[in-house]
């Protein structure tokens, strides 16, 4: 067909093929599916590329490949630094972000980031956790419930707890948890713990709601995870900048 060659048709076809069994068969790496799809398409396309033997589009091809890689990398490698969080995390109220819920129990990201927020809370006993995210359609309780449950049996007191239980988004997220402090304290320090890899776009989120936020992280332990949801969040940048 158009004269491409067989490599790419095989290269492709694998790629096209692995990224749907990551898609709709392994748990929590849809987004690694997208991208190797994603790839089967650009192989395709130096296929064509290739057949038509057109000099000048290979080249526009090429340097906009090499341009979007480049920025990728850059974006990466902020979200990797911003990771490590903040120096002096301490503040007065600590908004952790929700992750999924699997019925009553959490994932594994969520579980991450409570026992985060239960280190964050020994560590600083002034300071009120903001417990953020809504109830999914297959869900029994909230992430927000969720993480309570879970901090209450780590021996977090319920008084040192704030609910918010109707964000559905990042955005919302922080937004809805600004809103609650504020109602409580309109000059108080905010400190956000999320996933190491989510913290650089829960920030972004916090500057626009006019917050600027200290980050506290938690580790992810899966390491092939973190670089899957690493390069989810590439995209996730890209698209709030685009949307400002």
């Amino acid at each position: 067909m158009l004269g491409i060659r067989k490599r790419y048709w095989i290269v492709a076809g694998a790629q096209l093929g692995i990224g749907l069994i990551f898609y709709y068969f392994v748990y929590g790496y849809s987004f690694t599916g997208l991208l190797l799809c994603g790839l089967a398409a650009v192989t395709m396309a130096f296929g064509v590329l290739n057949a038509v033997k057109r000099f000048v589009l290979r080249t526009v091809f090429l340097c906009i490949l090499v341009l979007a890689s480049l920025m990728a990398v850059i974006t990466a490698t902020n979200i990797h630094k911003c990771g490590s969080g903040s120096e002096s995390p301490k503040a007065d109220y600590a908004i952790v972000l929700g992750a999924g819920v699997d019925g009553t129990e959490p994932s594994i990201a969520l579980r991450e980031r409570t026992l985060a927020a239960k280190d964050y809370a020994k560590q600083y006993p002034e300071a009120i956790l903001v417990l953020t995210g809504g109830q999914g359609e297959e869900d029994e309780i909230s992430e927000a419930r969720c993480m309570y449950e879970l901090l209450r049996k780590e021996g977090i007191p319920a008084s040192r707890m704030l609910l918010e239980e109707k964000a559905a988004n990042t955005e919302e997220n922080l937004a809805f948890s600004l809103a609650l402090i504020g109602k409580e304290d309109k000059d108080a320090s905010v400190c956000i713990i999320s996933s190491e890899y989510h913290l650089l776009r829960a920030q972004k989120y916090a500057q626009l709601q006019g917050t600027e936020p200290l980050l506290y992280p938690a580790r992810t332990e899966n390491r092939l995870y973190y670089c899957n949801m690493l390069l989810r969040e590439v995209v996730g940048i890209w698209k709030l900048l685009l949307d400002q």
